[in-house]
């Protein structure tokens, strides 16, 4: 009797682990537009990101179906999808109303061209779900401020190009003074929402937005707290207090210990040449933020 109830509980903690362990599910749907070598650099990103950030079961709630579609496909005119989804475009997590899905229209160019965007989108892309399901939805700009949901997203995907691709393409953006604007020290509210900071100059692919998060690490760090532990107050811990309380300003306030408004104060006193001690450790690995 004694061996049956050992077998029953080893059974049982067997049981429990491999349901915690358990990856949330996708369904890929790629087209053949893209080449072997893509796809299998895609399902490489894939389960990289998804050790490094799984993703909590509540994201089921936001979907009504099982799993996750993505839809991978050269960005040309023609949807390679029509009987599936109809009018896809970009790259996005995408709605309807009723479900979500991940969409990758890879751009021609960045395939010619071969840049790092190619595959670093489906990193920045993982990483809304990821946000998605910490916040319980609380991603909209009515929700959050964009600078700290797409910053944060952008300055994830680019320290994976570097640890992954050996580039180091988020110093490049941010020395590139077309992409962004001085609006980000002087009117940082302005990056709250995409409509006040999607003009030619502002926000070019994020960049502004990712001085932001980096400024917001910086000035965490010198609260005697690790590079590594900052990192994870802006890509986790924020979007789950975030869950907890309706205005983005309180769990602003209660994850980083400082206000928005001392934040963009603080801010206000950084200039955009002087990068050198924002930017992340050349030695810095995505699963040091997160073990």
């Amino acid at each position: 009797m004694k061996k049956i109830f050992i077998l029953l509980v080893t059974l049982l903690i067997y049981s429990n682990t491999a349901v915690a362990n358990e990856k949330f599910k996708f369904k890929y749907h790629i087209d053949d537009s893209l080449s072997k070598k893509w796809v299998t650099e895609f399902e490489n990103t894939m389960n990289i990101v998804q050790e490094v950030l799984p993703i909590q079961d509540n994201m089921y709630d936001y979907l009504n179906t099982p799993e996750m579609p993505i839809y991978a496909w050269k960005n040309t005119n023609k949807n390679p999808f029509p009987k599936i989804k109809k009018n896809l475009k970009g790259s996005c997590i995408c709605g309807d109303g009723t479900t979500r899905w991940m969409q990758l229209g890879i751009q021609k160019q960045d395939i010619t061209k071969k840049r790092n965007r190619v595959y670093s989108v489906i990193v920045h892309e993982y990483f809304h779900i990821y946000q998605i399901a910490l916040s319980e939805n609380k991603l909209s700009d009515r929700d959050s401020p964009k600078w700290l949901t797409e910053g944060g997203a952008k300055v994830f995907e680019e320290m994976y190009v570097k640890q992954y691709y050996g580039k180091d393409s988020l110093k490049n953006d941010l020395q590139r003074t077309e992409m962004w604007s001085k609006k980000v020290l002087k009117e940082p509210s302005l990056y709250e929402k995409h409509k006040t900071s999607n003009k030619k100059g502002m926000d070019g692919n994020y960049t502004g937005s990712a001085f932001m998060v980096l400024v917001l690490v910086n000035e965490l760090e010198k609260n005697n707290i690790s590079e590594q532990q900052a990192f994870q107050l802006v890509f986790r811990d924020f979007w789950i207090e975030r869950a907890k309380h309706r205005k983005w300003e309180k769990a602003f306030e209660q994850t980083f210990k400082m206000s928005a408004e001392e934040f963009y104060e603080r801010l206000s006193k950084y200039k955009r040449g002087r990068l050198k001690n924002i930017l992340p450790s050349k030695n810095l690995k995505i699963q040091d933020i997160f073990s």
